[in-house]
């Protein structure tokens, strides 16, 4: 209990996240580093740890309060931290002069080192010392689904965005590989939906490509249609298309250029999945794995959900929301199917992030 009457208590899951920029991991997984972070409370006697579900960057955090005192302090002052030092707790709002009310601030930054940091926060003259219990500091790993994303050259975190580069060469055996290459194949017969294999002129090219994704995606109030071109990308670094072909035509012609794992290279040379990625689905991983992401930052999984059945409800934007193996608190996903629209149909269901090449 404070002077004065003023009680604090925090009964919120404090949700923090913090910088992290540098190469994945030379075993390729990126597993740097993870943080954790619990909120240890003004009054530590009496408040028990909350645990995080989900680390963020520029996380918000609400105080209640009550008490016979308002509280008053300069919005957007900055409280920097001591005993793990590096992270700054900002309030965001101005002055509240009633008995009770919230009080709302965010924190950032990169901590220094595990152990407790601690906040000097002031409330009309009372003083209370706010504690974050930081496990794991001096930079965290990307959010951990997207390091199923074994292709890419490098992926870094800002916080808010994951970046993602990568060459989009596909690891298969394909036959747009030039014949010197190692991983060319010579295929004919019958491809995607039992089409008859015609090669498309031209070879399969490096190209230099850069994803910027939302780390932490929520649905749009708008859903932007998908664009031609890159959509997304694989966990293998080849990057997904949209379900048309060029000019926005149908795919029936276009798809019997799919080579043996059913993708292809458009005109400068990347290669692409329009479909559902075969190698992916059958020899990486399989038919309910998670397989890539869209620019929205949702996941997108195989033709079957984790019980092995085909899904029956999805959405207009060919994706539905439950528990998978990455997300056990569920989360909105995409599936490939074997007809139209193949991944993606009326457009992203959150807000899109941006593809440079």
């Amino acid at each position: 209990m404070m002077r004065n009457g003023i009680s604090l208590s925090l009964a919120f899951a404090m949700i923090i996240g913090l910088l992290y920029s540098c190469k994945k991991d030379e075993n390729g997984d990126g597993n740097g580093g993870a943080a954790s972070v619990a909120v240890l409370g003004c009054n530590t006697a009496s408040f028990s740890a909350v645990a995080v579900k989900q680390i963020i960057f520029n996380g918000t955090a609400t105080v209640p309060y009550s008490g016979g005192n308002g509280a008053s302090f300069s919005a957007g002052s900055s409280i920097p931290s001591s005993g793990v030092t590096g992270l700054t707790a900002t309030l965001d709002q101005g002055s509240l002069t009633s008995g009770s009310g919230n009080i709302t601030f965010k924190v950032a930054g990169t901590p220094s080192d595990t152990g407790i940091a601690s906040f000097a926060i002031s409330f009309g003259g009372q003083s209370c010392s706010l504690q974050l219990s930081v496990t794991g500091g001096g930079g965290v790993q990307v959010p951990a689904p997207f390091n199923k994303i074994y292709g890419a050259s490098n992926i870094s975190f800002d916080g808010t965005w994951v970046i993602i580069k990568t060459s989009g060469l596909p690891d298969h055996k394909s036959v747009y590989w030039p014949t010197n290459n190692a991983l060319y194949e010579a295929f004919s017969g019958l491809t995607f939906q039992d089409s008859s294999f015609r090669r498309a002129p031209g070879n399969l090219m490096p190209q230099n490509i850069t994803l910027k994704i939302p780390a932490f995606p929520a649905e749009a109030s708008t859903h932007a249609p998908t664009p031609m071109g890159v959509i997304g990308v694989g966990i293998n670094g080849v990057p997904f298309f949209n379900q048309y072909a060029a000019g926005g035509t149908s795919l029936s012609a276009e798809m019997r250029g799919f080579d043996q794992w059913w993708g292809h290279p458009q005109m400068t040379g990347m290669y692409h999945y329009h479909v559902e990625p075969k190698y992916l689905t059958t020899v990486k991983a399989t038919k309910s794995s998670l397989v890539g992401f869209l620019l929205d930052g949702f996941p997108v999984y195989g033709p079957l959900d984790p019980d092995g059945t085909t899904p029956t409800n999805l959405d207009a934007y060919h994706g539905h929301t439950h528990i998978t193996p990455e997300y056990t608190s569920g989360i909105y996903h995409y599936h490939f199917s074997a007809t139209a629209p193949y991944l993606n149909g009326n457009g992203f269901w959150g807000s899109s992030g941006t593809v440079t090449q």
